[in-house]
């Protein structure tokens, strides 16, 4: 049997990078999967490569997140697990003088509003059913401020405390609540942005992660604890922010 067994899982972002993983890797191990994705093409193409489900979802807009939340209970009839990842940073932020406010428009609702609506619209699905689990990708930026990345340390930042808020609002309800804090990922996005030297970068807004000899990883590392933290294994896990980055933010 697997790990996630009988269980229900709506991903965000799962097109590419790790939410795309997860959703292989929460199938593989039992689990029935909404593909929750903006982009219809590739959210299709991993609906249709692992067997999950798609529905096209912008996760800043509450109607859109609503309609989401509702296909999958239409589809499955209950909501197990919501692994919120879409989310991300754009090479334009930098120091808050100079930073053009597009770009806090366009990262503080992708990194934290879209969360936010996900477990608005899933969370009384959850409570309804028994319980569940929310999973949150937050980052490395928010442990430590990622320079000059003011606008999205800030939304990571944001996105832990919102996670430690909904672990104590909802635990006597059986939602459980976790944030895992990467250090640099290997996705499509990152890899378009690396310096030639893609293993171990050594030079730009990258280069801290080369000092750090376990900080760099593929999409799977981070949605295996994903896995852990959605299955009943983590049943004593609750409010943790977990980081995922070598030791960057510590030593």
């Amino acid at each position: 049997m697997g790990r996630l067994e009988g269980k229900v899982a709506v991903i965000t972002g799962a097109g590419t990078g790790i939410a795309r993983a997860a959703t292989g890797i929460f199938i593989r191990e039992g689990a029935k999967v909404m593909v929750a994705e903006i982009d219809e093409a590739a959210g299709a193409a991993t609906a249709a490569e692992t067997g999950a489900v798609f529905h096209r979802t912008d996760v800043t807009d509450d109607a859109s997140a609503a309609s989401c939340a509702a296909a999958a209970m239409a589809e499955f009839g209950r909501i197990d697990i919501l692994f919120n990842c879409a989310g991300g940073s754009v090479p334009e932020d930098t120091k808050i003088h100079e930073v053009d406010l597009e770009v806090w428009d366009r990262t503080i609702p992708l990194d934290l509003k879209g969360p936010m609506l996900m477990c608005r619209h899933v969370v009384p699905h959850m409570i309804a059913g028994g319980g569940g689990a929310v999973v949150n990708i937050s980052s490395v930026a928010a442990l430590r401020g990622f320079v000059p990345s003011h606008v999205y340390s800030a939304a990571k930042g944001g996105l832990i405390s919102f996670t430690r808020s909904l672990a104590g609002s909802y635990s006597d309800e059986g939602v459980r609540a976790n944030v895992i804090c990467p250090g640099l990922i290997l996705t499509e996005r990152i890899l378009a942005r690396l310096p030639p030297n893609r293993e171990r970068p050594n030079e730009g807004q990258f280069a801290v992660f080369n000092q750090y000899p376990f900080s760099i990883g593929p999409p799977e590392d981070i949605a295996n604890i994903g896995l852990f933290l959605a299955s009943d294994e983590s049943r004593m896990v609750n409010g943790a922010v977990i980081p995922a980055e070598g030791g960057v933010s510590h030593y």
